[in-house]
């Protein structure tokens, strides 16, 4: 196998020069990276000026040479400067290079070539010398058949700050694992935000729900989950949170009539959601109303962990339930799912004068199970092809409920929704995501990461954010499931919760929101993985790629989360998730969010065949959007 020595100086041509001699793939590699980053030609054709590749003002000179010139760089720079009588142009000689096929893709090894005499401590000198330039360059995976695969192909190199630079080689597996997941859609629960929201005047409102749910204007959100109100009695759950005190529909008695006029403020979100294109609705309860509760709070009982809604209750629950599903129906709205629960086994539903309070309710796994069924027969009675979700719980007590409710209540159960919180961002195995999939598809039954966002976790508002995208990369690829959903996508100021944040205070003037860095995180999937792709498993990048691909096949979504300090070099052949891309040439649109990116769409590139080879800068989350290049 061949090497070709090359000159890398830096400052100008005259400047300081390090002789280089790569292995003849690992110089396409490099060469590729020119080639993207705005090569300009000058001395001839005879030198490559690198616009973003390396640091400012640094040359890389490409030479084509089965072994070390005699007079190593001064001689090549002579000859670079003034060519061989009848040697073939430096350009043109490149450009053959680029398209020829590695013979031998197996051999790895760098092989210095020093064919011009000299002692052997020399020669060993020498070659120690270039080996340890040539780890400045470029760090290379020495396994086999990585490079080998990087024949016709260009490269995404937009930042290379700096040589000797950390990054890490990465390959992608060819062969996905597992069947692939067809993506429902990204969505978020309503409470209490929307309560908030649709006090607002019109202008501001629609600015938030463009915001959130138009596909061209914002994050494109297709699921969205309504939360049925307890009605709190104010007189008595004193010390709710800004906007927490959701409307009930029936809130003064099991003999009291509805009043289909409460939670205004509520379903014009909704219906401003579904305005916008979001099509998939689960309604959920935190809590009964009040007069159905043991402790008359809509906040939980008096002491930790024990359950809240008075049994004699159950049935009159799931009617209430049911009823409001079934009233937003004649408002021409079908909720697809409904979920009695939230949250219902993690004990922490108690009532707290000395902190601002929200809704909730425990329900211990027998009282589920008694529950599950009522709410069955209550949507089977009114006509109702609505399916029941649960359990809304952590990843560890949803394990406890699966084999804990009973064959009947299980039965009952056609979702299933889980939490995938975790108390430290260190700690992202205590979410037990595989043993939650394997239970769920074992018992036949569709999963749906149902609520998330930054619990507990302290740092930088950017590391968190790119914290964030990791654990929903880690959700789609352990966890599995078909829909993913954010908590409470608006919040006030003050804490990492929320993609938007504005006080909650109407007399606040002007109205402004403050996009956050999560928001961005965000977008770099709900805009690209959109309802109907197929979304594949990446076991061994399971924290760092996501990847989904359009139902025509013809178009591939690839989301690099990179939350190291060092830049990942990615090879991935694309033919595996996406046959009939093989042989196409290939159209990439990447979009990045970094420290100082939002979601910026960087250049188009081309790629000759599906083989291609991604740098995914330290510290950023990139999306690249693959498809047949357009003649």
């Amino acid at each position: 196998m061949s090497s070709t020595c090359s000159v890398l100086c830096t400052g100008s041509f005259q400047g300081d020069c390090k002789l280089v001699c790569l292995h003849e793939q690992q110089q396409r590699f490099l060469v590729a990276a020119a080639r993207y980053n705005s090569v300009s030609h000058s001395f001839g054709n005879e030198r490559l000026k690198l616009a973003h590749t390396f640091r400012p003002n640094t040359l890389l000179i490409v030479r084509s040479s089965v072994q070390e010139p005699a007079g190593g760089v001064a001689a090549v720079k002579s000859q670079m400067a003034t060519p061989a009588v009848g040697e073939e142009p430096m350009a043109d000689r490149l450009t053959a290079e680029m398209g020829e096929k590695e013979e031998d893709e197996e051999h790895h090894e760098m092989e210095i070539g020093v064919q011009n005499g000299g002692d052997d401590l020399l020669k060993k000198k020498k070659a120690a010398t270039m080996a340890a330039e040539e780890e400045k360059v470029i760090k290379v995976e020495k396994k086999g058949g990585l490079l080998g695969q990087l024949q016709t192909l260009a490269t995404w190199f937009s930042a290379w700050p700096q040589i000797p630079n950390k990054e890490d080689f990465v390959y992608v597996p060819r062969e996905p694992s597992g069947n692939p997941i067809t993506w429902e859609g990204w969505g978020t629960s309503l409470c209490w935000w929307a309560n908030f929201v649709g006090g607002l005047p019109k202008g501001d409102s629609n600015y938030v729900l463009d915001l959130l749910f138009d596909p061209s204007k914002g994050l494109g959100l297709t699921i969205v989950r309504y939360n049925i109100g307890g009605g709190a009695d104010l007189s008595f759950d004193t010390n709710l949170r800004p906007f927490g005190d959701i409307p009930g529909f029936k809130p003064r008695g099991p003999n009291a009539a509805y009043d289909w006029s409460a939670d205004k403020q509520q379903r014009d979100v909704l219906f401003g959601a579904r305005d916008r294109g979001a099509n998939v609705f689960e309604a959920f309860s935190n809590s009964p109303p009040s007069w159905m509760t043991l402790s008359g709070s809509v906040t939980g009982n008096w002491r930790k962990g024990q359950d809240n809604l008075n049994p004699i209750y159950y049935e009159a629950f799931a009617d209430y339930l049911t009823e409001v599903v079934l009233q937003y129906q004649k408002w021409g709205l079908h909720f697809d799912t409904l979920a009695p629960f939230n949250e219902p086994c993690e004990g922490w539903w108690y009532i707290d004068r000395n902190k601002p309070a929200q809704e909730g309710c425990n329900f211990s796994i027998r009282s589920m199970a008694k529950v599950i069924p009522l709410v069955k027969q209550s949507l089977a009675r009114k006509g109702l092809a609505v399916k029941i979700s649960a359990f809304d719980a952590w990843s560890n007590n949803t394990l406890k409920a699966l084999r804990g409710v009973g064959e009947e209540a299980l039965a009952a159960v056609d979702q299933v929704n889980v939490h995938t919180y975790v108390h430290f961002v260190q700690r992202e195995d205590d979410a037990r995501r595989k043993q939650v999939e394997r239970n769920v598809f074992v018992g036949g039954k569709k999963l749906w990461m149902s609520e998330y966002g930054p619990l507990n976790w302290g740092g930088e508002e950017y590391d968190i954010a790119l914290a964030v995208g990791r654990h929903i990369t880690l959700d789609l690829n352990d966890l599995r499931p078909s829909a993913w959903c954010y908590w409470q996508v608006l919040e006030g100021p003050g804490s990492f919760w929320g993609l938007l944040q504005t006080p909650l205070n109407y007399q606040v003037n002007p109205f402004a929101v403050d996009i956050k860095k999560q928001y961005y995180v965000m977008m770099q999937f709900t805009r690209w993985i959109r309802p109907g792709f197929k979304v594949f498993q990446n076991e061994s990048l399971h924290d760092f790629l996501v990847t989904a691909v359009h139902p025509s096949g013809l178009t591939v979504v690839l989301v690099l989360t990179n939350t190291s300090s060092k830049n990942k070099d990615v090879s991935y052949d694309l033919t595996e998730v996406s046959p009939l891309l093989k042989g196409l040439p290939l159209n990439v649109t990447p979009f990045r969010t970094s420290m100082t990116e939002n979601h910026v769409e960087l250049p188009s590139l081309t790629f000759e065949t599906p083989l291609l080879v991604i740098r995914s800068i330290a510290k950023s989350i990139t999306t690249l959007v693959i498809s047949q290049l357009s003649d």
